[in-house]
């Protein structure tokens, strides 16, 4: 899977415009603005990718901001973006290289249904978290209207065709189709969250459900 994100790398933040309309940058907005930080607040950035999300936390915050991620290359695309860098670590979501209880946050925009291992990975995102702290999840759901689903699901099959068109690299997105269409809907991933130990679980649903924000609470 690490080699997927290396081969889209140099194109992932252009493709992601084209295959959201853009639309992904408005929900990431999103996610920030669900932020109660202060100067002392430690978040991480989990599955960084190229950076989206440790940058605005960056530009709208003072607080200690922590971005991991699997993938190198990501990594090093996420540098060049921030000015006031966070702290970046090459790891994996399955292994954080953490003591327990030390975050306030931890946010994985379109990340977690990359993980090998989901369940263990929440899991390390409860061990890592403060008592009181808050997990937001932003991935890609399952519409909730019959028909819309149909026409989403439609539109699923047209993007590895983006990939070649735009990307050169058809495989790749047709993996990340994969990884969408078998990612556990809202009601599924609640179940996962509940299982690892979270208990006050919210889902903002966005467009339609189309993608969702899951914010849980570590008691």
């Amino acid at each position: 899977m690490n080699h997927v994100f290396s081969s889209v790398s140099e194109k992932y933040d252009f493709m992601n415009d084209l295959m959201s309309f853009g639309l992904h940058r408005t929900w990431k907005n999103k996610v920030i603005s669900l932020l109660e930080v202060c100067n002392d607040s430690m978040v991480l950035d989990l599955a960084s990718g190229s950076g989206d999300i440790s940058r605005k936390i960056k530009e709208r915050y003072k607080c200690k901001c922590i971005a991991v991620d699997a993938n190198m290359n990501m990594l090093e695309i996420a540098k060049k973006k921030v000015d006031t860098a966070p702290f970046y670590i090459h790891g994996t979501a399955e292994n954080l290289p953490f003591k327990k209880s030390i975050f306030d946050y931890v946010i994985v925009s379109f990340g977690l249904r990359n993980f090998n291992d989901i369940s263990k990975s929440l899991k390390q995102i409860h061990r890592v978290l403060k008592k009181g702290g808050t997990f937001i999840c932003l991935e890609f759901s399952e519409a909730n209207n019959p028909f819309f689903r149909k026409l989403v699901k439609a539109y699923y099959k047209v993007i590895p065709n983006l990939g070649l068109l735009f990307a050169n690299n058809k495989l790749a997105y047709r993996y990340l189709v994969e990884s969408i269409v078998n990612f556990p809907n809202q009601i599924e991933l609640t179940k996962k969250l509940t299982q690892v130990g979270f208990k006050t679980i919210k889902v903002i649903d966005i467009i339609d459900g189309v993608a969702a924000i899951h914010i849980s609470k570590k008691q």
